[in-house]
C-alpha cells in the first residue's frame, strides 16, 4: 500500500503520524512517500494527481485551513482515500474554546525562553555523549549509563530536544567509570539494559554497516556480551539506581519515562525544600 503524506510547515507532526502508523504494521507493507513543506495550490494539485494515479492513501497535516479543504475536497471528488491528522482534534478544541485557532507560523517555533532551554540541552548533550567530557557531568539532569548498542546517545539527543540536559556513560569491563558518576544523586542517573540476543544482532548489523566482518570480532560474541551485561549490572546496582530494559521499547517510550522519573524527583525536592 502506498501512504502519501502531505504537510506545509506541520511537517514534524505528519512525519511523527506516519511514522506511528508505519510501527504498527512492522513496517511491512506500506510504502511511504512523504510531501513536505508544500506551500502552493498547484503543488498540491500535482501530488494529489500522482496519488490518484497510484491509488494510495492521503495523509495530510496542514496547518493552512485554504489546503486542509482544498485536498479534502480534491480527494473527495476524485475518490482518494484521505485522513486529515489535523482538523478532527483543532475543531474539537476551537469548539469548546468557542473561537478559532490562529494560524500564524510564528507561533510554531517561538523564540522563547522554552526555546533556548533546548538549544542548551542539545549543546550540553553533544558535548557530554559517550562519556568524553566527565568534568560536566554534575550539570546534567540526567546521566544515562549502559553498555555498548543500549541505545545511550539516541535517547540522550531525544530527551535534549525536550530541554533536558542528558549525558551518557558508557560501561565497559576493565574500565573504570569516571569518579564523576558516583557523586551525582542516584535519582539523577538511568540505567539501560537490553537482553543479549538482541544486542549480538544489533552489533552485529553494525560492524556489517561499517565494512567489518562481525564473526572475527570478540565484540558480538555471546560470552563477552554475557560479560559486558554483568560487569554493568554490579555498576547499576552499585549506584542504586532505576534501570529499564530497552530490549522491546520504542526511544520515545523510555524518554517519556524518564522524564516522568524527573518531574517525580523535582516534585518531591520541592516538596521537601518548602517544608523547611
Amino acid at each position: 500500500m502506498d501512504l502519501y503524506v502531505l504537510s506545509d510547515c506541520l511537517s514534524e507532526v505528519a512525519e511523527a503520524c506516519a511514522s506511528w502508523i508505519a510501527r504498527r504494521f512492522d513496517k511491512t507493507g506500506i510504502e511511504i512517500t512523504r510531501f513536505g513543506s508544500l506551500s502552493g495550490e498547484d503543488r498540491i494539485m500535482e501530488v494529489l494527481d500522482e496519488a490518484s494515479g497510484s491509488d494510495a492513501v492521503v495523509l495530510h497535516c496542514f496547518l493552512s485551513g485554504e489546503f486542509r479543504r482544498l485536498v479534502n475536497k480534491t480527494c473527495l471528488h476524485r475518490g482518494i482515500d484521505q485522513y486529515d491528522a489535523f482538523s478532527p482534534v483543532l475543531s474539537g478544541v476551537e469548539q469548546a474554546a468557542g473561537k478559532g485557532a490562529k494560524e500564524d507560523r510564528a507561533l510554531l517555533h517561538p523564540m522563547d525562553s522554552e526555546y533556548f532551554r533546548r538549544v542548551r540541552a542539545v549543546e550540553y548533550t553533544i558535548a557530554a555523549d559517550d562519556g568524553g567530557n566527565p568534568s560536566i557531568l554534575k550539570e546534567a539532569d540526567v546521566v544515562i549509563v549502559g553498555i555498548s548498542r543500549t541505545g545511550k546517545s539516541p535517547l540522550c539527543m531525544y530527551l535534549a530536544h525536550r530541554g533536558v540536559m542528558a549525558a551518557n556513560v558508557p560501561l565497559v569491563p576493565g574500565i573504570e567509570p569516571p569518579p564523576q558518576l558516583f557523586r551525582i544523586h542516584p535519582s539523577r542517573i538511568v540505567g539501560l539494559i537490553r537482553s543479549p540476543g538482541s544486542l549480538g544482532e544489533i552489533r552485529t548489523r553494525r560492524m556489517s554497516m561499517m565494512g567489518l566482518a562481525p564473526e572475527e570480532s570478540a565484540y558480538v560474541r555471546s560470552e563477552e556480551i554475557l560479560r559486558e551485561i554483568e560487569y554493568a549490572s554490579g555498576i547499576m546496582e552499585h549506584l542504586g539506581i532505576v534501570v529499564f530494559d530497552v530490549t522491546r521499547r520504542a526511544i520515545e517510550e523510555t524518554a517519556h519515562e524518564i522524564l516522568a522519573l524527573l518531574a517525580g524527583a523535582k516534585e518531591r525536592h520541592s516538596f521537601h525544600g518548602g517544608a523547611k
